[in-house]
């Protein structure tokens, strides 16, 4: 969306609704960032926003679908903190997660964890209820195997409907399993996964300072230590004075850390 300019096409919008109060995390830390590719591609998005190419509205929960009658149109019915609304759209793509289609899978002896739908023996260490990208442990063609002999699911296929996949711990697993199959044992059991840490110990949406500090956003209370207020916050990598620059690849415990 963010490549989209409606002077392109004369007339057109382009809506983002979001039920969250903030997008400040998805705009992520711009050149601070501790992940440098996800960091522009959120500079991108904020200024897409900023300028007005995209239109923001956050808080919204979707309510209804309902196709005009010509069935070119629809009618999105939606609720938002100024009340009710409806608008009339030609395209809808929804971002709402996904889970793996294991069909072509039926055939063979796995191993999957019933919620996460990822291997059993990963699915504790991902799960997002938990776990975040940046707090995952280094894992292997162990933790990836299934009773089918010699069958791995790695990358992000094996991260089930986790969202917190990072292409690094997919790197590591491969050559994880890679060794395995080679029967390196030692090599596949020396997994080593270097991920930014995210030092974050607030359920506060960080805004990134001068000078590569962060600070929460005040207009969000609590965190997961039982500050009351919210509070100065330091993360990612490279410790400058007691600054650490970067931004966080997520939270600490998970979607449990974002609840006040």
């Amino acid at each position: 969306m963010a490549d989209t300019d409606p002077a392109d096409g004369p007339g057109t919008r382009i809506l983002w609704a979001v039920r969250g109060a903030s997008v400040e995390r998805t705009f992520g830390g711009g050149d601070l960032d501790g992940l440098p590719a996800r960091g522009v591609l959120g500079s991108r998005l904020r200024q897409a926003v900023e300028s007005g190419r995209i239109e923001l509205h956050t808080q919204v929960a979707i309510s209804a679908l309902e196709p005009n009658v010509d069935g070119a149109e629809v009618t999105v019915v939606m609720t938002t903190p100024a009340g009710q609304q409806r608008l009339v759209v030609d395209v809808i793509a929804a971002a709402t997660g996904f889970r793996p289609d294991l069909v072509m899978l039926r055939e063979l002896r796995l191993d999957l964890d019933p919620g996460v739908e990822a291997p059993a023996r990963l699915a504790p260490l991902i799960d997002p209820e938990f776990h975040s990208c940046g707090t995952v442990a280094p894992h292997g063609a162990d933790v990836l195997a299934h009773p089918e002999r010699g069958f791995f699911i790695a990358g992000m296929k094996s991260y089930g409907r986790a969202p917190t996949f990072l292409l690094a711990t997919g790197y590591e697993q491969v050559r994880s399993i890679s060794a395995h199959l080679a029967g390196d044992a030692a090599a596949a059991a020396d997994v080593r996964l270097d991920l930014p840490e995210t030092g974050v110990c607030s359920t506060s949406i960080p805004a990134v300072a001068a000078g590569g500090r962060t600070e929460t956003d005040d207009d969000v209370v609590g965190s997961c230590c039982g500050t009351s207020e919210p509070q100065p916050i330091s993360i990612g990598v490279g410790a400058t004075d007691g600054a650490r620059l970067g931004f966080p690849t997520g939270f600490q415990h998970g979607r449990a850390a974002e609840i006040p």
